[in-house]
């Protein structure tokens, strides 16, 4: 027979496990890029098209900050525009103040700091494993020995040292 005690215990155990399992940076909960388009890789996008990236869960406010559209690689100049939030912040948008153009190579970076709602960092691994995306390195991001894209800040370095990720894709 138990004593009170250790069945108390017992009770405060499981409903710790219980409530840790519901951490926002629990894999079941944590803010993943559920897509992006177009996905890494893409050929011949219509020029007209939309720049989505969609998160599973709302985002902070000001991490549109981290998001950039690069003519040609990373280190690339960054195509003016304008960011726009869906009203549930779960979908970032980018309309491009001048119309991409035709057969040119452009790369999406989404900063590796990004925070959701809840303050977690985006978990960017599912881009990697299915929509086409590239781990963006120091190296890319002309931060060698001393160089320095201006996109090395904290909003853009991620937890795992890396600074976000980028989907490439050329226009039609």
């Amino acid at each position: 027979m138990r004593s009170p005690v250790s069945l108390a215990c017992l009770g405060a155990l499981a409903l710790g496990v219980v409530a840790c399992s519901k951490s926002p940076t629990s894999p079941a909960s944590r803010t993943v890029v559920a897509s992006v388009v177009p996905a890494g890789g893409s050929v011949a996008v219509p020029t007209g098209s939309p720049v989505m990236v969609t998160f599973s869960n709302p985002m902070q406010m000001g991490m549109q900050t981290y998001a950039a559209l690069h003519l040609g690689s990373v280190s690339g100049p960054v195509v003016a525009g304008t960011w726009m939030w869906s009203g549930d912040r779960t979908q970032l948008t980018f309309a491009p103040t001048m119309p991409l153009q035709p057969h040119t190579a452009y790369t999406l970076h989404m900063g590796g700091g990004m925070l959701d709602a809840g303050g977690a960092p985006v978990d960017y691994q599912p881009c990697v494993d299915r929509m086409g995306g590239a781990w963006a390195t120091p190296t890319m991001m002309g931060g060698g020995m001393m160089g320095d894209s201006g996109m090395m800040g904290p909003g853009w370095r991620g937890p795992n040292g890396m600074y976000g990720m980028t989907f490439s894709f050329t226009t039609a």
